[in-house]
């Protein structure tokens, strides 16, 4: 994990405390798939056997029973995902007869709610994680921070500011920055307006890391569920 932080050039679009928290070297390959499609809006990847070993790192003589495969691979990728990216997974099953033919998944950001979650998660103890994960200690928790605002460093900025009331052109520069780079053209006010109608309440008790997590996955969403502004 640590060299891909290093070597990989798509490191701008990790987000290195997911990319360390993951126990399955799988499920680091499915990440960077994902994050790498995020980033590029595309929500979707499509391959046969072939391609799938060769995006996963799957040797052709491991698993080569699908059900296998799909057990020990794919679910157990999918698992720690859903708990510590800052997308969910989904995968179909494109079959020729009985035969699994290709996969094609699909990568869907996470909400606000769900971001702040995982910021939450990977700041515990990594030990009790599979538990969290599979409900037998603790409520799991879903989601993980973007990679943008990784990327952006700006949370220690924000430390102790809570997301404005009004407009986020003015006086609040970081978070401004995020709404144009995340916001795929938008309006930066009205995905702000539609910031605050999602987080509610929660949004008063919103500060640092926790903050620019939630915004730039929101950010990120909205482009993902609307398109890009016209």
């Amino acid at each position: 994990a640590r060299k891909l932080i290093q070597a990989s050039e798509t490191y701008a679009v990790l987000n290195r405390q997911a990319v360390l928290g993951f126990r399955s070297n799988y499920a680091l390959r499915l990440y960077e798939l994902g994050a790498l499609r995020l980033h590029r809006r595309q929500a979707t990847w499509r391959g046969d056997m072939t391609a799938l070993r060769a995006a996963l790192g799957v040797p052709p003589e491991v698993y080569t029973d699908f059900a296998q495969l799909r057990r020990k691979v794919l679910e157990k990728a999918k698992a720690e995902i859903d708990q510590l990216a800052h997308f969910r997974v989904e995968w179909r099953e494109i079959r020729q007869g009985r035969t699994v033919a290709e996969i094609e998944f699909r990568f869907e950001p996470k909400d606000a709610p769900e971001l702040i979650a995982t910021v939450d998660e990977l700041e515990r103890h990594s030990g009790g994680r599979k538990q969290r994960r599979d409900g037998s200690v603790e409520s799991v928790s879903l989601a993980a921070p973007t990679l943008s605002a990784a990327k952006s460093g700006t949370a220690a900025k924000t430390n102790g500011e809570t997301f404005p009331s009004g407009t986020i052109r003015f006086g609040a520069e970081e978070l401004a920055a995020i709404g144009r780079r995340s916001g795929g053209g938008w309006d930066i006010d009205l995905i702000a307006d539609g910031f605050r109608s999602q987080m509610g309440s929660r949004l008063e008790k919103l500060r640092g890391p926790k903050l620019i997590s939630a915004w730039t996955g929101f950010c990120e969403g909205w482009v993902t569920r609307r398109g890009r502004a016209q």
